[in-house]
């Protein structure tokens, strides 16, 4: 049992050398600006940051006797005779495609490996026909926006580098290898699913990627490109049964979850374990920050990005997110160093564009802030925070029709993101096209079930669409949602005055005016002294003067006699009432309205005294 760890240790460490290994004989890397698969060099870095996060092994006991790391600790791990014999023939071939690829000339690279046979050189003579494709692509992409941006630019090399996939996998299955696939073998499965996805065929990739890392478990890039497919905590339950029982999995797991938007304590707990076999690993650490963030706890996601911050200045994975963090707390000093940091490191990165561009937000000058969203996409049009980052300027900058096509290529490059949903009904409502506005906010709430705003804006939408009943449902779902984020942050828990003031409304519009009473009443008796808490002892007070209760009705009009716009309407409801109560005393009827007890002379109305009235 002492001995566990240390060789779980070991073990992983030669695996993830492999694999670093593996991903860089295969040229999965960040090869130039061109659109290639954004998961590859992500993939390979986290590979790379999990082996360094690992506690260090010993010494061997003797030194490397060739590379790479053929030790005690990382014996070699060749591939089958016959992939062995074919790679042993193509490798001067291999090494000179490889050169080839590197110096970013990619048809030169397919040349020289189309007649190879093992499936390291199949695979990256196939990729360098695919990265062909992406290259071209991108040379005939126009301004992102402009008056010719319309329908995206196919890659013209999917189909031919999908037939002879397929040309592949038949030839396997003639040789009776089908089935019976060896590690060298996952990739091209890896490769296919991309593909697959590219050309919208997304069963038949969530299929190929369970294969590939069925077949060989540490590519995290298939795993990536997986978890870019699933939608739903539907679907990712469905899928796990079929997945191997692996590291990478529990791993993989905790990826998909974050991107769901779950931040329940088991999710904690699981990031908590895989910390203890990773320690100190920054790709856990911001899966930390994610899950702080999309729970909206600014204040620790924040300190989790400092610390990641300060262990590696030049680290800018993730930092789009943090500009967002510091953005909403309107921390302008901190996020124009941290804007400073990243263009000094590297200006032409996506994520260096977008913390630039929510600093010049953040100061309100939107013209800047679009024009660094715009270079962000320039240098990867897969960049989803440029996507969303530039409709929420547009926004700002009242152009409503550039907005919605913002979020559009959003949802188009991650249908995930609620945040580009919920721009698309706020864009529609400003429109006043609330059957639209409705539409996309439904698409935000299935993401975010348990996000208040979501179900209020659904309720404002039914309301304009004249369906109160929808709306209360709407509302009340957003009183439960935000009951249930009071107790995932352990706070107080309170319900929204606006929500509670809404669904007062619409009961009202219903006819139903004790519930909407009910409603009112639960509004001012939240802490917060807000604009709808005012509204609602306005209301309250006509409705107490309409039943006759007119002691609660001087009580509440005189509340607001102070200060706010419903001043006015509140002195000229005190004075009707005044001249009402002088009336029924003038009258000397000694009976008192609404049940109200009487108090003799005096000018009270339920015992109630007006010397102290503001009037």
């Amino acid at each position: 049992m002492g001995n566990s760890a240390p060789n779980l240790t070991m073990d992983t460490h030669t695996a993830l050398i492999l694999a670093a290994q593996k991903c860089s004989e295969r040229c999965l890397y960040q090869t130039a600006k061109w659109c290639i698969p954004p998961l590859f060099p992500q993939a390979r870095a986290m590979l790379a940051e999990a082996l360094s996060s690992l506690p260090k092994l010993d010494a061997p006991s003797k030194p490397p006797t060739s590379y790479p790391f053929m030790t005690i600790y990382h014996p070699p791990s060749p591939p089958s005779v016959k992939e062995a014999q074919l790679e042993f023939s193509e490798l001067s071939t291999y090494i000179l495609a490889k050169t080839y690829f590197d110096c970013r000339e990619f048809d030169r690279c397919y040349s020289a490996l189309k007649d190879c046979k093992s499936s390291k050189s199949r695979f990256l003579c196939q990729y360098a026909r695919y990265m062909a494709g992406e290259k071209r692509k991108e040379e005939e992409m126009e301004m992102v926006l402009g008056p010719l941006d319309g329908a995206p630019t196919p890659n013209r090399e999917i189909l031919p580098v999908m037939a002879a996939l397929d040309s592949i996998f038949n030839e396997w299955k003639k040789e009776g290898k089908y089935g019976r696939e060896k590690e060298e073998d996952s990739w091209l499965y890896f490769l296919y699913g991309i593909i697959l996805a590219k050309h919208g065929n997304e069963s038949s990739a969530q299929e190929a990627f369970i294969r590939s890392v069925n077949i060989y478990p540490w590519n995290w890039g298939a795993w990536l490109e997986l978890g870019y497919l699933i939608g739903t905590l539907e679907e990712l339950s469905s899928i796990s049964p079929l997945l191997p029982d692996h590291l990478m999995k529990r791993i993989f797991h905790l990826h998909a979850t974050v991107e769901l938007y779950q931040s329940s304590e088991s999710v904690h707990n699981e990031l908590s374990s895989l910390e203890v076999i990773f320690p100190n690993m920054p790709f856990l650490k911001t899966q930390r920050a994610l899950l702080y963030y999309h729970a909206r706890d600014f204040e620790e996601a924040e300190q989790i990005f400092d610390s990641l911050l300060k262990a590696d200045p030049h680290r800018l994975d993730a930092l789009d997110h943090y500009s967002n963090i510091l953005y909403v707390m309107e921390r302008r000093p901190k996020l124009a160093f941290i804007a400073q940091l990243a263009t000094s490191t590297d200006r032409f990165r996506p994520e260096t564009c977008c913390v630039v561009g929510n600093y010049y937000s953040l100061k309100s000058e939107h013209e800047k802030a679009v024009m660094y969203f715009r270079r962000a996409l320039t240098l990867d049009r897969s960049f989803l925070s440029a996507w969303t980052l530039m409709g929420h300027e547009y926004v700002e900058m009242k152009n409503t029709h550039a907005a919605i096509e913002a979020y559009r290529r959003a949802v188009d490059v991650n249908r995930k993101d609620y945040r580009a949903w919920y721009g698309l009904g706020l864009s529609y409502e400003v429109l006043e096209m609330h059957y639209y506005a409705l539409f996309y906010f439904q698409r935000a709430a299935a993401l975010r079930p348990y996000d208040a705003q979501m179900w209020q804006a659904m309720g404002s939408c039914f309301d304009h669409m004249n369906r109160p009943q929808d709306a209360i449902k709407a509302y009340k779902r957003a009183l439960v949602a935000s009951s249930h984020a009071s107790a995932v942050t352990s706070e107080k828990g309170s319900f929204d005055p606006t929500t509670l003031y809404s669904i007062g409304l619409m009961y009202e519009k219903v006819d139903n005016l004790k519930e909407a009473a009910k409603y009112m009443d639960m509004c001012i008796n939240e802490d917060d002294e807000t604009p709808a808490t005012n509204k609602a002892k306005m209301w309250l007070a006509r409705w107490e003067f309409g039943n006759g209760n007119w002691a609660r009705a001087g009580e509440l009009a005189n509340e607001l006699c102070q200060d706010g716009p419903e001043i006015e309407e509140a002195k000229a409801l005190v004075r009707d009432l005044r001249a009402r109560m002088e009336a029924a005393g003038g009258s000397g009827s000694g009976s008192g309205s609404g049940g109200g007890s009487t108090s003799g002379g005096g000018g009270g109305v339920g015992g109630m005294k007006w010397e102290g009235s503001t009037l």
